[in-house]
Order: C-alpha cells, then structure tokens, then sequence
C-alpha cells in the first residue's frame, strides 16, 4: 500500500503544478520552476511516467467519473461509492476520479483516509482552495472547469447543496462546459440520501451516463377514500428521489367528496411539478388508470398508484436502478418485450381457473432450480398494486384497448379468451382483463421484487370502493410489509440485479418458462384470433392492429342468411384491422 499512496500523491503534486500555472503571479510561478526542479530531482523519469500513464488511461478509457468532495461529510458519505465504483468500473476501462477542494478536506488526507481500505487506489486531485478564501466561487469555476476540460469525464457526481458555495462553482462550471459542446451526465445528490447510493455501483458506464434520462411521473388515482389517499401522500412525501424533479399527478373521479377535493388542492409536493384532473364525467376504474398517462417519448415512465395503496421509502429507488439497469444499460437491446416493474411483491397467483386465488412464493418456485431463491424474476402477470409501466407498450394497449372497447360495443367480431385464464371471467370493465389478452398475444412480461418475508416496495390495504370489496381473511392475504430499511442491495443475488439473461422467467400460472415458449403461445393463440399472420420476427412494432383482423363480410351476410357467425368467417375473404 505504500506504493499506491506514494503513486497518489504524485497525482496530488500534478494537479497543484497546473493550477498554479494559471494563477499567472510572478512570485508563484518562480516557487513553481524551484518546486518542479525538486521534484524532477526526487522522481526522476519514474514521476513523469507516473503522470504518463495517468493521462494515456483517461485518453484510452471508455469512460471516466469524477467525484467531487468539499467537506468531511461529503468524504465520508460517497467514500463507499467512489471506492466501488472505481473497482467494478475498471472491468468496462472506465475510471473513477475524485476531486477534493481542500478547503475542507485536503487531497493529502482523503489519500491517507483511502489507503486505510482495501482496493481504494482512486485518483485524488486536491484544489488546494483555503477555507478562509472571501470569494471561493471563481476559483471553484476555474479549477473544476480546467479539469473537465483535461478529463473529459462521461459523469460529475456531487452534493447538492445551494447554501455550499464550493458545490455552486461545481454547477457554473458544468454550465460552462456544456455551453461548448461538453456533455456531461451530472448527478447532484442531497446530502442525507447519498448513503442510499451503493446500487449505482451495479451499473455500467451507459446506464449512468443516462442518469437523467428517464422522466419518472407519479398517478395517483382517487375518488372518495380521503383517508387512504393521506395515508399513500405522506408515504410518497417520505420516500427518497436523489433531487430527480418528479411531477405528480392527481386524477379525481368525478364522485369525488368534497374532504377529497380540498386535500388534493392543499397538498404540497416539494419534488417537483404537481397538477390535478378533475372529471366532470364518472368515468370509473378502467378511464381512470388508462387515460391517467400517455408518453410523450420513450423516456416517459409513469407509476400508478390507486389510493389503497402505500409505498416504501426506497420504492423510487427501486424502479430508477431497474429502469438504468434494464433500459439504459449493456441489457437495453434485450428487453424489447418487458412493459414495466413491479413495486408489490405478490404472494397469490388468481389466474388458475379451475382453484381460483391460490397462495404463491416465488422462493419456492425457483428452490431446486439454477436460480437463487431471491431473485427477481419476470412474469406475464400485469399488477395494479403499484407499478411503473414503459412508454412503447403502454401505448400500444391504448390502440389495442380502444379497438376491443368499440369492438364489444358494436359488431362484437372477435371473441377474444386467453386460454385456461380466469381473467375471462373478470368484469368487462377491467382494464387487466385486456392488458391480459395483449400481454400474452406478445409475449410480454414484468419484473417482480422477490425479497425474503415478501418484503415490498408497495402493499394493499384492500378498502372496500367502487370496484372491489375485500373481507378481512382476503385483506390480510395482500397486505405486505413494506420495505423501511435500505436492503435493495443487500436483499439480491450477490447483492445486485441480474443480468436480464439470468433473470427466471414465469408464465400467469407462476410456472418456469422461456422466453421462446411465451412468445410461441402468443402467437399460435393469434392465428385462432385474427386472420393476420403472426410476425415471426423478434423485433417489435408496437401496433397491435394484426391482432385485430377480422372479416367484416359476414356483417352483410347476416341480414340475408341464419347461418352461424362463426362459420361465415373465412379468411379468404376481406380483411379489415378494427
């Protein structure tokens, strides 16, 4: 170790060298020619070799991160984070950077306080700033900007902190990097959540470039269950979002009671916009959910929570690792087919349709199988318990939606029952009952927590509405403990998500299977549907209308003719997509 700490504090040297260059003081700069005639003497060839090969790893890296610490605090909170993510980084020839401002704790002492673990030989720069500096503002601006400059870092991870005047140089100088053509991902923490940060080790140099990609939007669905819905606001109130602007929207149905009304319009969300939709039509579950969200871009996630609903304080977390780990990072080319992220981790399965609601533990599923028994696994089965649901398949079940509502409504054509599923006998105004006949026509699937005790990130109190009624024997079957310690990491295989080729994969019945035999199902369940041919490419449209091919001929027909509906229909003749 006395190596490395040596080789760092070459590194710390380096840097004060440069910076005292552009104080362009006469007196500085002779104490700047003795100083590096020292050095030179003392290290010889071996400290320009040093620096050599410090530069050539950032000029042939495939990224770099930079991490910026201005106090004692900031060291020992994102010390975890600096540290690991410079080990596991490495693999991608990534490299991790950190930046001490000296003002508050100097390079030299962040170096000593590294060397005191293991594999922490992170690169340390020391600003050399003087805490009792009048002005530490432009010096800040100057340095940090000098060093994105050289660096060229993919990521800036930092403490927000606006009072901090160090951490507001960060932000102009950012600014100013951008403004020529810079483009670096900034991740600004608030200083009691950057403790929460160790999964975002787990992620590749992709997935955290792309940081504030996804634009995460909260639904909360309402009517009259004042009660509840305070209970579900004060738990999204406490929950953890990393400083992310996240808008909040409240969608009321038009019964709502006036404590219901006045809640809603003095509710203070502090984490970014928040608006209200007020029906002046009742327009019922199914308007409620579906029409609450439409996407924009392929960046637009929204999580819908109905107001019987609770959350964890770390469920925001959850669904940002996965969507990075999924969406942004080295998997996104494989997850064409995953339409969203569980928040509750079930323990029933009501798709069997001969025993109804029977009890269900992933745990058990996967002992015995080359899964561990705590995985997250994907899953047909669409939750309404708090989800977050992807841009590209949300739309396409509004097109399918619509067409099979006017379908119902008018001709009645397609006679659409997912094989062996009770969903066909749920309520023609279940919104899961469509979504159900889409998910498997595609093969399509969710991810699930699956922490030990059925700890979860969302739970269902179950109150009696205008839908659903529960008895307290089926109330208790839904309630979960919610997750109130930070065990994301630490509750997952090796202490990280898998892989998505590693993930197990589970069919509505809870049962193992591929990928291949979902998507086949789909689409032997299509040819009997529709008189279009099921696409037998793997890469997706998102239109559902082949699914949606009927004979329209027989309409004509029927007025001339007794003969059966079903026996007029041929696929030879037109073909119109409904």
């Amino acid at each position: 170790m006395a190596h490395t700490i040596q080789y760092r504090k070459r590194d710390y040297l380096s840097w004060s060298y440069q910076r005292i260059i552009r104080n362009k003081f006469i007196i500085e700069f002779l104490l700047l020619l003795s100083l590096v005639s020292l050095i030179y003497i003392q290290f010889n060839s071996s400290f320009i070799k040093s620096t050599y090969s410090l530069i050539q790893e950032i000029n042939d890296s495939n990224g770099n991160i930079i991490l910026v610490v201005d106090e004692d605090q900031h060291a020992n909170d994102l010390q975890p984070l600096y540290c690991n993510l410079h080990n596991k980084r490495k693999a991608e020839n990534a490299y991790t950077h950190v930046i001490a401002t000296g003002r508050g704790i100097s390079g030299k002492k962040l170096i000593k306080s590294n060397s005191l673990l293991s594999n922490c030989d992170v690169p340390v720069y020391d600003l050399k700033l003087q805490k009792d500096d009048e002005n530490i503002l432009m010096p800040v601006i100057r340095e940090i900007s000098d060093i994105l400059n050289q660096i060229r870092p993919d990521v800036l991870i930092y403490i927000n902190d606006p009072k901090n005047e160090a951490m507001r140089g960060v932000d102009a100088a950012l600014v100013a990097a951008s403004q020529i053509n810079n483009t670096i991902t900034k991740i600004a923490l608030p200083i009691e959540q950057a403790k929460y940060m160790m999964w975002l080790t787990d992620l590749s140099i992709e997935a955290l470039k792309s940081w504030n990609a996804p634009k995460i939007q909260i639904q909360v669905i309402t009517q009259n269950r004042p009660q509840s819905l305070s209970r579900l606001m004060q738990s999204l109130n406490s929950s953890i979002y990393f400083g992310d602007n996240v808008h909040l929207m409240i969608n009321i149905d038009r019964k709502a009671d006036p404590v219901t009304i006045k809640y809603c319009q003095t509710f203070e969300w502090p984490f970014g916009p928040m608006n209200i939709k007020y029906r002046i039509q009742q327009g019922g579950l199914i308007t409620a959910v579906v029409e609450s969200y439409y996407p924009t871009t392929n960046d637009d996630y929204a999580i819908i929570l109905e107001d019987d609903i609770e959350v964890s304080p770390f469920f925001y977390i959850w669904a940002k690792y996965s969507i990075l780990k999924y969406r942004y990072g080295n998997d996104k080319n494989l997850v064409s087919r995953l339409y969203g992220i569980s928040l509750y981790n079930t323990r029933l399965n009501e798709f069997n349709i001969t025993t109804g609601r029977r009890p269900f533990n992933a745990a058990e599923v996967l002992q015995d199988t080359k899964y561990p028994n705590n995985s997250p696994y994907l899953s047909q089965i669409p939750c309404s318990w708090g989800v977050l649901f992807f841009p590209e398949i949300w739309r396409e079940f509004h097109n399918y939606l619509n067409a099979r509502l006017e379908d119902i409504a008018g001709p009645n054509l397609q006679q659409i029952e997912v094989p062996e599923s009770r969903s066909n006998i749920w309520r023609k105004n279940s919104w899961k009952r469509y979504f159900i006949e889409l998910i498997y026509l595609r093969g399509y699937l969710m991810l699930y927590p699956n922490y030990e005790n059925f700890v979860s990130f969302s739970t269902n109190h179950a109150e009696k509405g205008m839908h659903f009624g529960f008895d307290k024997l089926q109330k208790g079957l839904w309630l979960l403990p919610l997750m109130e310690e930070d065990m994301i990491s630490k509750g997952l295989p090796d202490n990280h998500l898998p892989d998505y080729k590693d993930l197990p994969i589970m069919d509505f019945w809870g049962h193992l299977v591929t990928q291949k035999e979902l998507i086949q199902r789909g689409r032997s369940f299509q040819s009997e549907i529709s008189i279009c041919p099921p696409n037998n490419s793997d890469e997706l449209t998102y239109d559902p209308q082949d699914l949606l091919c009927v004979d329209t001929s027989t309409l004509s027909n029927d007025v001339n003719t007794n003969e059966p509906t079903d026996k007029k229909k041929n696929p030879t003749k037109k073909k119109t997509k409904q």
